[in-house]
């Protein structure tokens, strides 16, 4: 190989490189610890027996949310409260209080994925 093809690539490696840093490529690859990962519930915390009441969960990673999160969601008592099928929904089957278990399901985050325990409370 001759020398001038050498300089020319290596030119082209460093140019390209620091393009890839000026637009924040670095950013893809800096792994979000959990703190960097938070979770909201959005809707009512006193639901009403015999009642389906819609909610929605706000996942927002360094203060972006996330279009479309993989979450996994359980009910402490399913006696009180279910998620319905669509899981956007709970379904309040009689007095009590239990627990909504939020938690973002990331193949990154593997041991420590942020979780949210919403309590909520179903009265007559």
């Amino acid at each position: 190989m001759r020398p001038g093809r050498s300089a020319a690539r290596l030119g082209l490696a460093v140019v390209m490189g620091a393009a890839a840093l000026a637009c924040g490529f670095a950013d893809v690859f800096r792994p979000a610890g959990p703190e960097a990962v938070t979770i909201t519930y959005v809707g009512d915390t006193i639901l009403r027996r015999d009642s389906t009441v819609p909610f929605r969960v706000v996942v927002e990673a360094g203060g972006d949310e996330l279009p479309a999160p993989r979450l996994r969601m359980t009910s402490s008592d399913t006696s009180i409260f279910e998620l319905t099928a669509g899981q956007d929904s709970l379904w309040a089957k009689r007095n009590g209080t239990a627990t909504l278990i939020i938690q973002v399901e990331s193949s990154i985050l593997t041991d420590s994925a942020p979780a949210l325990a919403q309590p909520l409370k179903v009265l007559p």
